[in-house]
């Protein structure tokens, strides 16, 4: 949500709301929204689908049932300035283990694999012929924040049950958050039965909304989930990622 949303619900003062403002902000968390772009940029560089530009000595991802589907790349000297633990230069890009029989689990390890690539200038086009489909989509980005929007995800007891419910009400009326991908933030889910958060180690890498044109479909599930250890983001190092789609 954008910042001066969150201002409003606090400034409105319900329900003693504008005394939990340290608190409301000390559980605040960047997050940077991922949009469809109006104007298109000649690399593609920031994009779900397509070819991915990768390093000339790359070997294309390969799980037990065939090879990962390239889904989106960022390029991360795109994303608006702001406090967050992302490298500020680089290519991130996002592979997955779908195919049409939905022989892996969004849960199996390794379902999702993110490699990322520093030196943009060295990278090239993969054309893999087993994806055919060469349809993409340039993205764009926006800097925003993010707080849990649903009751138990708040875990600490700086609201009562009332403000919970009321900011989860307001943060849902006042974002198109059911609508959305974005990196970092809470994560956003119809249901979740499995956090792959093993523990607050664990911080929330990306959500991505379903759009089945790009290979973003989890048997009917709104949304696929990411999540990084805190350290090894901090570090730049995406080899261990954890998934989820709810």
């Amino acid at each position: 949500m954008d910042i001066k949303d969150l201002n409003e619900i606090v400034i409105a003062g319900k329900y003693d709301l504008d005394q939990k403002d340290d608190y409301l902000r000390s559980i605040m968390l960047p997050a940077i929204k991922i949009e469809q772009a109006t104007v298109f940029d000649e690399k593609g560089l920031s994009k779900y689908g397509g070819n991915p530009l990768v390093p000339e000595n790359f070997e294309w991802p390969k799980h037990k049932f065939g090879d990962y589907r390239f889904i989106a790349q960022f390029n991360l000297s795109e994303l608006p300035p702001g406090e967050n633990q992302l490298p500020k230069i680089g290519l991130l890009s996002i592979f997955v283990a779908y195919n049409e029989e939905n022989t892996m689990a969004w849960t199996d390890d390794n379902y999702a694999k993110v490699f990322y690539f520093e030196n943009i200038e060295d990278l090239k086009p993969y054309d893999n012929p087993n994806f055919p489909d060469k349809y993409s989509l340039d993205v764009i980005f926006k800097q925003e924040v993010d707080i849990p929007f649903k009751p138990e995800l708040y875990k600490t007891k700086g609201l009562n049950k009332r403000q919970v419910n009321y900011v989860c009400t307001k943060v849902l009326e006042q974002t198109d958050k059911k609508y959305d991908s974005y990196l970092l933030g809470y994560p956003y889910y119809n249901s979740l039965n499995d956090d792959p958060r093993e523990n607050e180690n664990w911080t929330s890498l990306l959500t991505l909304r379903y759009q089945s044109g790009f290979g973003l479909y989890w048997n009917g599930r709104g949304y696929l989930m990411l999540f990084i250890e805190k350290e090894k983001l901090a570090k730049g190092d995406f080899s261990n990622v954890k998934s989820n789609a709810g």
